[in-house]
């Protein structure tokens, strides 16, 4: 057994057998623990087995609390409401490091939607784990998944989007209740994204968004799942976002050191490739944002998204918030930001360099796809290219 896991299964064994202190009691200890351990500013690196180990075991202490007390009740008004937001998604995609936080957080505030806090990362990443699992554990692994991530979404503040816990009430507790509820309720339709639902009612539901027009996930990559989407959710809507290849990569390279050159120029020809071929359609689902022209004109462009979502035009979406919080600026690189302000494409600078030949790379493997978005690279004479992509077995 890893370290990390041992870390994890004590602190999870723990709660179950101590039985000395009442449960609201130690939820609100657990919780007290891991907000000690949230980051004052945002972690770069992988989250410490520590901390992991405090939101595993402040999330199972939840989610037994929310089992005996059994799913919330579900009134038939409520059961109706949510089944026709469920109908109403509208999907944020784009590669890693293209803009769709910001996006994502200008439509928080709107009230004609429920936009999630957090990636949803169905198609990309949960549905395969919940496969993994007896059916019998999918309902805690997912709502305590979820339980961490609104804690926590992305290991810089805000945190706690549904408030903090009390020894009467928790609203976490509320949450889990609502996941077990829409478990139960939802058909369970294999080969669909139901079990998100589950999720995604009970955050309306815990946030009084059960009337909203539409629900918004935001997931990087998900443009690889539009057909399935849009034959699961027919009503569906699309808004994909791009960005300058070379900030795009130099963003990724910066914020992702783990990742290729070689594995990040193959995921963002394939996100313009289809952002390409979708606007070409004319497709009304489809709603193809230039990162950068919503940095430098984004009243323009936030007018154009209200009108492809058909909500009406509202100051609040001219801040980015996060679960009604302000959020950080668009920037990882600069630390001199006010929360919810948009930075102009030209005052956001990664110090990612590449070299010529990487340079060259780029040009020659991405320059048709960027070229059709309408972003320019150098023409690299076509034998050159060849040679580099044959180089960097760069050959799709």
């Amino acid at each position: 057994m890893r370290p990390r896991n041992l870390c994890y299964f004590l602190a999870v064994n723990a709660i179950i057998t101590d039985s000395t202190i009442p449960l609201s009691a130690e939820i609100v200890q657990l919780e007290q623990q891991l907000n000690t351990m949230l980051p004052n500013k945002r972690l770069e690196a992988k989250p410490p087995a520590t901390l992991l180990a405090a939101a595993a075991a402040w999330s199972a202490a939840v989610w037994q609390a929310a089992e005996k007390a059994g799913p919330m009740p579900l009134t038939t008004g409520q059961i109706q409401q949510g089944e026709t937001l469920a109908r109403n998604p509208v999907f944020i995609c784009g590669v890693h490091r293209s803009g769709t936080t910001l996006v994502r957080n200008l439509l928080d505030g709107h009230p004609q939607l429920c936009v999630l806090p957090s990636e949803g990362t169905f198609y990309t990443n949960q549905e395969v784990k919940l496969q993994q699992l007896p059916s019998s554990k999918r309902a805690s692994y997912l709502g305590m998944e979820w339980l961490r991530r609104l804690a926590n979404p992305i290991n810089q503040a805000p945190y706690w989007l549904l408030g903090r816990s009390t020894e009467t009430a928790s609203p976490y507790v509320n949450f889990a209740r609502y996941v077990l509820a829409w478990w139960q309720v939802l058909p369970q339709k294999p080969g669909t994204q139901w079990p998100h639902m589950a999720i995604v009612l009970a955050y309306a539901a815990c946030t009084n968004n059960l009337s909203a027009g539409m629900w918004v996930d935001k997931t990087p990559t998900n443009e690889r799942f539009l057909q399935r989407i849009w034959q699961e959710m027919p009503n569906a809507r699309i808004i994909h976002v791009v960005r300058e290849p070379l900030a795009t990569l130099s963003s990724r390279k910066v914020m992702e050191p783990s990742i290729t050159l070689r594995a990040a120029l193959r995921s963002l020809k394939t996100s313009y490739t289809i952002a390409a071929g979708q606007a070409e359609l004319s497709n009304e689902r489809f709603y193809l944002l230039k990162y950068e022209e919503l940095c430098q004109g984004p009243e323009a462009v936030i007018n154009r998204l209200s009108t492809f979502l058909n909500i009406h035009h509202s100051e609040v979406l001219k801040n980015a918030t996060v679960g009604g919080v302000a959020a950080k600026a668009n920037s990882s690189f600069n630390a001199y930001t006010s929360a919810g302000e948009i930075l102009r494409s030209t005052h956001q600078k990664g110090n990612a360099i590449f070299s010529p030949e990487e340079t060259r790379l780029i040009s020659a493997y991405l320059g048709n796809e960027a070229r059709a978005l309408g972003y320019s690279l150098p023409k690299i004479p076509r034998l050159n290219g060849i040679g580099l992509k044959i180089k960097h077995r760069l050959f799709i």
